[in-house]
């Protein structure tokens, strides 16, 4: 039997996962992985720490077997995206990764929105995505602006899996996902070298990984890393994509007609198009690059999804057992009793439908007869109506694919189906971006003909959910105040902001 290692180096966890041919996860080795939170705002990773934890989870992941190391046809890798890794000419961190929900950069997207927009219509218009705090364009503006000395001593900036996949190979690439949220001509399929002469940046192009095809071999593991992981000497490693593009290819997402949602630390909503018929720089759409031919994707990842839940099962819920809060929310209706949450707990604030560096999440409608499963029933509502807001553009007739933890919950998953009012298809499995990097070393080694021909041999179905139709009405209204309030909220959030800056001086005093 022939098998295929899938690595995934997330925000909170890294995973090794062994699948074989036919998609089925036959092993999985995971670690919790370590960001650093400083401040308000600021958020990085050790990257020698982060490969290190990929080390052992492969390591015990082909010791443990069933796997024969002969048998192991290559290594797809997906990470968490965006951020920024840098690397000097002998392969050495220069600092500590930033991350992708770091917010520092706000000075730097503020330049390019409100004192120079012209520049942010460029920056939207040529990559597609908008400026925002925790892209790697923003963040190479705030390197320059701040750490320069830092920043001269690069020879590379590249993307978490990258650097996970240089330290498997001693390969420099990236890819067309990765790259393509920020740093990539969107139409021309190359660098922006135009648009980063523009930002005063044309010094650091040459610095920029090489970008290729998701499904092309970059690289074979090198044989001392190999002795050291229990790997065959010359195993290929396939480029890999971002974790939101390589999760769309592991649930089976792959053509024009899909969307998927997938319930991670980001909450990714994913409407997939034809290049032909996107818009760069159209107000409501954030377009990156699929690892399919010329599929973009419409991507509306907010800051947090499941974090939400994990502040809600410390601080509120009585239980941290899914299957018991599922049956305390079954009991709660629609609308929580008039309780609404706004899921904006991340320290960089939100960015998807919409960016506010300070958004901050609420509980809105709390009376002396709110419960304990009102609250905990309205987070679940809260991102639920934080993802129609993101899937406003999507046809009505669409059919969603979800994945990640959340997926797993039979209420959440026909709430969403209610509150979108769309049919809801839970994908069999778990390690969904592992699996889709897996899929993409399988088709650079013909193991399978393409992308569709993947999602047929790998991908299937364990859950269909459908849109109760009175419970989409009544979501429709709740989503109408739920919007509203959002809305409201923006200059307070900016008040909010600006006083705490205050008085944190004041108690430094």
């Amino acid at each position: 039997m022939k098998y295929i290692i899938g690595i995934d180096a997330g925000t909170s966890s890294v995973k090794a996962v062994l699948f074989d041919c036919s998609g089925q996860e036959l092993l999985v080795e995971a670690l919790e992985n370590e960001p650093v939170y400083i401040g308000d705002t600021d958020v990085e990773q050790n990257m020698d720490t982060l490969w290190d934890k990929v080390a052992r989870c492969v390591k015990n992941l082909v010791a443990k077997g069933p796997a024969e190391k002969e048998d192991i046809l290559g290594i797809g890798v997906t990470a968490q995206g965006e951020g920024i890794w840098l690397m000097d000419d002998k392969g050495h961190p220069v600092q500590d990764a930033i991350l992708w929900c770091d917010g520092r950069a706000v000075d730097e997207v503020e330049d390019v929105t409100k004192i120079h927009p012209e520049l942010g219509t460029m920056i939207f218009e040529t990559t597609g995505t908008p400026p925002l705090t925790g892209t790697q364009l923003m963040l190479l503006k705030w390197m320059k602006n701040n750490r320069k000395d830092v920043l001269d001593r690069a020879s590379t900036m590249f993307f978490c899996k990258d650097w996970v996949r240089y330290k498997l190979t001693g390969d420099i690439h990236g890819d067309f996902s990765d790259s393509g949220t920020s740093l990539m001509d969107a139409e021309a399929g190359t660098i922006a070298v135009d648009l980063l002469k523009k930002l005063d940046l044309g010094e650091y192009v040459d610095i920029i990984a090489p970008p290729v095809a998701s499904d092309t071999i970059v690289g074979n593991v090198l044989d001392e890393v190999a002795d050291e992981l229990g790997l065959a000497h010359g195993t290929p490693v396939v480029a890999g994509a971002i974790d939101v593009i390589a999760s769309a290819v592991g649930i089976g997402a792959v053509t024009d007609k899909d969307i998927c949602v997938i319930l991670g630390t980001t909450c990714a909503n994913e409407i997939f198009k034809k290049k032909e018929v996107c818009v760069f720089g159209e107000e409501g759409t954030r377009y990156e690059k699929h690892a399919v031919g010329d599929l973009f994707v419409n991507l509306m990842p907010t800051m947090n999804g499941t974090p939400n839940i994990d502040w809600m099962l410390k601080e509120i819920a009585k239980t941290s057992d899914f299957g018991e809060i599922d049956k305390i929310i079954k009991e709660v209706p629609a609308g929580s009793h008039g309780v609404i949450y706004h899921p904006y707990v991340s320290a960089a604030g939100e960015r998807a439908p919409f960016y506010h560096p300070y958004a901050k999440a609420n509980f809105f409608g709390i009376s002396a007869n709110t419960t304990r499963a009102d609250l905990i029933h309205a987070v679940y509502e809260g991102i639920s109506l934080s993802i129609k807001d993101c899937l406003r553009k999507a046809k009505p007739d669409s059919k969603i694919y979800l994945a990640g933890g959340g997926a797993k919950s039979p209420v959440w998953a026909q709430m969403i189906a209610d509150v979108l009012g769309m049919e809801v298809v839970v994908s069999a499995g778990d390690e969904f971006g592992a699996k889709g990097a897996a899929m993409m070393l399988g088709i650079a080694v013909g193991e399978y003909e393409d992308y569709d021909d993947a999602a047929r041999k790998a991908c299937r179905a364990e859950c269909v959910y459908r849109p109760r139709e009175e419970q989409s009405a009544v979501y429709e209204d709740i989503y109408q105040l739920y919007k509203n309030i959002r809305v409201s909220l923006s200059d307070l959030w900016t008040d909010r902001a600006k006083m705490m800056k205050k008085v944190n001086r004041q108690q430094m005093a």
